[in-house]
């Protein structure tokens, strides 16, 4: 199959098919990466320009290093597990079926560029800008994941012949578990996105990581 930005949705089976029968895997790889670098950019600069073109920019690097860096971080923990407990799957499978779950959420962030875009033209307040991302990041990147799961269990059922493995399938819940567990981190190291005002920021000068900062935060309003 051809890869585009609107086939990516409508063809996984298709593109599952592919990876089956190794048809073109670096060219498919390659071109769903340049979709979620390009895709994900045109978000970022949605995000950094309530600050300035400066932290616009920067949000334009650090949104798809986001998605990259936390892919490269997961994919040997998703794949080298699998294959201790039997997973068919082949490193460069696994590595394409996460980059389409990762391209698809970066379209849908870009399809949410001009919504972001509105709403900063309109002068909204910070909360509700960083609320907003939040919430379009979380739906998008649960969309991209749904794909995995599926794509995942389409590839491995063809490969192997195999029935269902619930435990197989719950080995992949609990990588998505882990997946977000690291890219919540990823996204408070490259934090922050919007930033509220003072200098242009490009990495996070905060100690620790987010749910020692977020438990810090609870424990001192909570003593208030």
């Amino acid at each position: 199959m051809e890869i585009t930005s609107e086939s990516i949705f409508t063809q996984s089976k298709e593109l599952c098919d592919d990876l089956v029968s190794h048809i073109e895997m670096r060219r498919k790889l390659t071109r769903l990466a340049v979709y979620a670098l390009v895709a994900s950019a045109v978000y970022g600069v949605t995000m950094g320009a309530f600050h300035s073109w400066q932290q616009a920019l920067a949000s334009a690097i650090k949104v798809p290093m986001l998605f990259l860096l936390t892919l490269v971080t997961c994919l040997p923990t998703l794949h080298f597990v699998g294959l201790l407990f039997g997973s068919p799957v082949r490193f460069s499978q696994s590595s394409t079926i996460l980059m389409s779950g990762i391209c698809q959420t970066c379209v849908l962030l870009g399809a949410f560029a001009p919504i972001s875009l509105f709403f900063f033209v309109s002068r909204s307040s910070y909360p509700f800008l960083l609320f907003m991302h939040v919430a379009i990041f979380a739906f998008c990147g649960a969309a991209g994941l749904a794909s995995v799961n599926k794509n995942f269990k389409y590839v491995r059922s063809e490969i192997a012949g195999e029935r269902p493995s619930l435990f197989a399938d719950q080995l992949l819940k609990v990588w998505m578990l882990l997946y977000m567990f690291v890219g919540t981190q990823m996204a408070f190291n490259l934090a922050p996105f919007i930033n509220k005002g003072g200098p242009v920021t490009v990495i996070n000068k905060l100690n620790g990581n987010f749910y020692t900062y977020l438990w810090d935060i609870l424990n001192d309003r909570l003593k208030n």
